[in-house]
């Protein structure tokens, strides 16, 4: 006779049972959103669960209830069949005239879902142990609903990072259910007990479900960069670009909208700036770095007006820019070459936008022949090896030589415009780069696939003009067409995303170069002009014409006190970001360290300790954590000595003497030297006996488990 909880008895787990069926219902639902309504398929799921407990309390047989259920569902299309008919004659009319069949369209496919929750609900009513099975079948749906999420495309979430935790609560309330439903033999149950059980493994959950996470984050961020041209990132729940780039084997492209822009001046090619990528290191690649020896610019967008100093560079023409912000990170600051000044704006309400800011900025206007007689402002010595190292690569020399053997050294423009043209014009633009077979994809592209995306046409010229002395450093960020212009808006989407080059001219400042082909692969074929949605985009920019107006400058002028905030706060973020970088090291490693220091100290103590009874004391609080470790807790009303004769019986430990010896040592009048011998003996005697029961990784678990330090012994 089974006592203590049976499912169907047990309010709590059949909701909880309940809420596990309806996530995965609600996820199934996500696949056919738009041909379903969720709450008429929510009444339907409430309805099927209560008609199983109905059924099951009226004792039916299986196939009986199952013919019932089924009937009446019958019953009730027919029902509302009947209705709409009669709805149809007294107000005939298109809208009237459909109803069955939008009735239909909804109905006949929930059917399936609704006797799943039905079929699962009645059996595990009317049989406990089916709970067991239930927890594989709704691992198998998990599994089903989710087999094609992890990528970037994910269909269900914005962002993976939902999706992660949806499946961590799901672990943890089916681990609930499972040990709620758990029946003992000649007992009731106590939640208390039995919770207390589950706590004592479940935090085996965290570790898993934060690898989980990873993995899912991690999968992610690969379908990420290889759909945003190899440099997009996801951050928490929208995209940037990564602070460092890598040459992926093979990319996709993906016309996601990311944000509007608004020009105002002249400019001749539109390149959007998001990092620059100054560092350089042969394994690594191009990443963004932030040093005070170099030229500090800003990444993010201020909280209020800040100018930025201006470099006075020559032959630059000011530029204005608005950026409208729909899918991407909202601190992320974008600008032109080179910017000036920020302005946030402040956002009307309802709007469907997350950011919106002003950028000013001068932009270079300068003729070749003006860069070619380029001269003064050179740059500081530490600046100038930083911006011309190039990893040291003699092939990469030796072509840059090549490519600029006949134009005079002096002539730095016509060096810097020749290394771009033999890019641009020897080199394909591909999609599938293809995998270096030494793992030197740099050296693959330019010396035998002479095919690659962007970054591989960046990386390449900033190298070669590098190996010549002529500092040279990767921006990343947005290409824009000029000719896709309407009302001086433009649409910016992720395959636009770009990486080009930036070459330092003395007085000019840093010029951009476009070394990216524009010759297509042979044998690839893609267009990189995605379909334009005329109507989402005049929708979006009839919203800012209409709320133009409502455009204010945030006026809060931040305090020293905020702006030395703000400067030791982003030297912590640093800090933290490395880090959280390093954290599948660090955090295994400091749980390792506190659980060791904690678990260790008693042991110390035993050793150092002069006093024996106080060195009993301590074995004890050894002993009971390690029993607590493996979820052998002293029952409410039990003796220590009960305790012992139970882990003696049911758990083949050699406790009772052991106990014995320390309550002689505790309460005795006195504790001689032969108590002290048997008390030692017993103690090993104990210990042979837990290491004979207990396996090495029962025990690791053991000595990891928090819960055993969660109280003192008494």
């Amino acid at each position: 006779m089974w006592r203590g909880y049976r499912v169907g008895r047990s309010l709590w787990v059949f909701l909880l049972r309940n809420a596990l069926l309806y996530f995965l219902f609600v996820h199934a639902y996500l696949y056919l959103r738009e041909d379903l309504s969720l709450g008429f398929l929510s009444v339907g799921f409430a309805v099927a669960a209560a008609l199983a407990l109905a059924l099951e309390r009226l004792r039916l047989r299986l196939w009986v209830a199952l013919s019932g259920f089924l009937a009446l569902a019958l019953v009730f299309r027919l029902l509302l069949f009947l209705i709409f008919r009669l709805q149809t004659r007294l107000a005939p009319g298109p809208e009237t005239d459909f109803l069955f069949f939008l009735f239909d369209r909804s109905f006949i496919p929930a059917l399936i879902p609704w006797g799943v929750v039905w079929l699962f609900n009645f059996l595990a009513l009317r049989h406990p142990r089916f709970v067991r099975v239930e927890a594989g079948a709704l691992s198998l749906l998990v599994l089903a609903v989710f087999w094609a999420q992890g990528h970037y495309r994910i269909t269900l979430y914005a962002h993976p990072t939902p999706l992660a935790y949806g499946l961590f609560g799901f672990l943890l309330l089916q681990i609930l259910v499972l040990v709620l439903t758990r029946p003992r033999e000649g007992e009731r149950v106590c939640w208390r007990r039995e919770l207390a059980a589950m706590g004592s493994f479940a935090w085996l959950a965290v570790p898993v479900l934060l690898l989980l996470l990873l993995f899912v984050l991690g999968r992610f961020n690969e379908g990420a960069v290889r759909l945003g041209g190899g440099l997009m990132k996801p951050t928490l729940f929208r995209f940037d670009f990564s602070e460092y780039v890598r040459l992926q084997s093979e990319i996709e492209m993906s016309d996601d909208l990311v944000l509007l822009f608004r020009k105002q001046g002249p400019a001749e090619k539109i390149l959007l700036r998001r990092f620059i990528l100054s560092g350089y290191e042969p394994r690594r690649g191009f990443f963004h770095i932030q040093d005070r020896q170099l030229e500090a610019l800003p990444v993010t967008v201020p909280d209020a007006p800040e100018s930025f100093p201006d470099p006075g560079y020559a032959a630059r023409v000011p530029v204005a820019q608005e950026y409208f912000f729909l899918n991407f990170d909202p601190t992320s600051l974008i600008g032109m070459n080179y910017p000036l000044r920020v302005v946030p704006l402040t956002n009307w309400e309802s709007s469907s936008f997350q950011r919106i800011y002003r950028v000013e900025s001068r932009v270079s206007a300068a003729e070749p022949g003006e860069l070619s007689r380029s001269g003064g402002r050179p740059l500081p010595p530490a600046a100038l090896r930083h911006y011309t190292d190039f990893g040291a690569d003699p092939r990469i020399r030796a072509l840059a030589q090549e490519i600029i053997a006949e134009l005079p050294a002096d002539d730095t423009y016509h060096r810097v415009a020749a290394i771009r043209d033999y890019l641009k014009h020897g080199y394909y633009y591909s999609l599938k780069p293809g995998i270096a077979a030494d793992g030197d994809q740099l050296s693959h592209f330019l010396y035998e696939s002479q095919k690659g995306y962007c970054s591989y046409f960046a990386f390449a010229m900033a190298l070669l003009c590098r190996s010549l002395g002529i500092p040279a450093r990767v921006a990343v960020g947005f290409y824009v067409n000029p000719d896709t212009e309407v009302l001086n808006f433009y649409e910016v989407r992720a395959f636009q995303a770009h990486a080009w080059v930036e070459v330092y001219f003395g007085e000019h400042g840093w010029i951009d170069f476009d070394p990216s082909s524009e010759q297509i692969a042979p044998g690839e074929e893609f267009t990189l002009q995605f379909g334009f949605d005329f109507e989402r985009f005049a929708g979006l920019l009839e919203e800012i014409l209409r709320n133009q107006d409502r455009l204010r400058e945030s006026s809060a002028a931040p305090t020293q006190l905020q702006e030395r905030s703000r400067v030791w706060g982003g030297e912590i973020l640093r800090v933290l970001l490395w880090l959280a970088r390093l954290s599948y090291l660090i955090l295994p490693a400091a749980y390792l360290l506190l659980i060791g220091l904690l678990r260790g100290w008693p042991h110390l103590l035993v050793w150092l300790s002069p006093d024996p009874r106080r060195t009993e004391r301590l074995r004890f609080v050894i002993f009971r954590r390690r029993l607590r470790g493996l979820g052998l807790d002293r029952r409410r009303q039990e003796s220590w000595l009960e305790y012992g004769e139970r882990l003696e019986r049911d758990q083949g430990l050699a406790a009772r003497g052991w106990v014995e010896s320390f309550l002689r040592a505790v309460f005795a009048p006195a504790f001689d030297a032969e108590a002290r011998d048997l008390a030692r003996e017993s103690w090993r005697g104990f210990v042979r006996s837990y290491r004979r029961r207990y396996s090495i990784p029962r025990r690791l678990l053991a000595f990891l488990n928090p819960r055993a330090l969660a109280r003192r012994s008494r």
